[in-house]
């Protein structure tokens, strides 16, 4: 974990990191100088948490930075294998296209899928997987015929998408792109009036819907742990090459009451990737998102929600008792028989407890209940300092 590589060392490592993305999406010459091989193995545990190894073997490939054969390598083998994913992504993305428009199903392209085409090249902004929103009440009708082509679904339905494996690559079908926050569902569960057709059964989102979804969902990831520096290179970038009304956005992001997140995004965005002065509030921003790289850290989410919560037995207890929108996603039969939701709430404690989620389950709620005030405090801090608390 990003955690595991502390203080002064880890910001630096950080600052090489952003560097040799800048470098490689600009093509111009590295701005720092340091010893590539020797920093090679933390710079690369580094990128790997923020999904932008690939971006820093490149940039050092690129500017003739290594010398040690097997850094080399290594190097040329998170390019390639960056490469051969965004290959299987697109395969898949063209094929749901494909297969959404013959059945007549209109669908919304989302996230990464859009984002990559601003990159100098398709493999410099890898995804985890290809995301498209169709209706809900086309979403059964979607998944069936997915799985007729051969498509699995992987674990089980979530709020807003189901999860769909084909040929080494992961197709994230969605009903919804609320993230079951009250304040940026607002606007987020209006996706659908903030589209435009693009052809056929294609529609996309207005290049201001599509920003403000953008920073909304770096919202949830922030709250969840951390959202890592990937999306703050995509903002930086689209910032650059997308043509969009700054007003509008910032009417989205009041509506959603994120405006003071969407603020201070953009000053880090300018800190990492323009060479700004840090603020103090940049600076907590920074090493809270050092700590989670891509995918959050717990202790993060835990701090984050328990403040939001107001206090570590709420927090529990939301975990235990989640509210009847998520616990409809989590079983579907709720949705036929509303009237069953005391016994799947027995159901979920008994499975959080002794059954097959406990393990995990027990582990969260150790890290919840030995978190120190301290840390809790520093993230408290964070959190309304940014006015994500409510």
């Amino acid at each position: 974990m990003a955690q595991n590589i502390n203080g002064e060392f880890m910001v630096e490592t950080i600052n090489c990191l952003t560097a040799l993305a800048k470098s490689e999406i600009t093509g111009e010459k590295i701005d720092i100088s340091f010893n590539a091989d020797a920093r090679f193995d933390n710079i690369i545990k580094a990128a790997r948490l923020h999904e932008m190894a690939h971006l820093a073997a490149a940039a050092m490939i690129k500017n003739n930075l290594l010398t040690d054969e097997k850094n080399i390598k290594t190097a040329e083998r998170l390019v390639y294998e960056a490469s051969y994913r965004d290959v299987k992504n697109n395969n898949t993305y063209e094929l749901a296209v494909k297969a959404l428009s013959e059945a007549k199903i209109p669908f919304v392209p989302l996230k990464g899928v859009l984002i990559k085409p601003f990159y100098p090249e398709s493999w410099m902004r890898t995804s985890c997987d290809v995301d498209i929103l169709v209706h809900k009440s086309d979403f059964e009708k979607s998944v069936k015929l997915f799985e007729n082509m051969g498509f699995t679904i992987d674990g089980d339905l979530n709020f807003h998408d189901a999860s769909m494996l084909f040929d080494d690559s992961n197709l994230e079908l969605h009903f919804s792109i609320c993230e079951n926050m009250r304040n940026i569902d607002a606007v987020l569960k209006k996706v659908w009036e903030n589209t435009v057709n693009a052809g056929d059964y294609k529609y996309l989102q207005t290049n201001e819907y599509f920003m403000f979804h953008h920073i909304a969902h770096m919202t949830y990831h922030f709250l969840a742990g951390g959202c890592g520096i990937r999306p703050f290179l995509d903002l930086w970038i689209l910032r650059q090459k997308l043509s969009y009304d700054e007003e509008k956005v910032i009417e989205f992001c009041k509506i959603a009451k994120i405006y003071d997140f969407y603020k201070a995004v953009l000053m880090l965005t300018d800190v990492w990737f323009e060479g700004k002065e840090h603020t103090d509030l940049t600076k907590q921003m920074e090493k809270y998102l050092l700590a989670g790289g891509a995918y959050g850290y717990f202790p993060n989410n835990a701090a984050a929600y328990t403040v939001m919560h107001g206090g570590k037995v709420r927090y529990v207890l939301s975990i235990a008792f989640p509210k009847y929108v998520n616990m409809k996603a989590l079983y579907p039969t709720l949705n036929h028989f509303p009237y069953l939701l005391p016994y799947f709430y027995v159901y979920r404690v008994f499975q959080k407890t002794v059954g097959r989620n406990s393990a995990s389950a027990k582990s969260k709620f150790g890290i919840i209940k030995g978190q120190g005030d301290d840390f809790i405090k520093e993230v408290s801090t964070l959190v309304k300092a940014l006015k994500l608390d409510k």
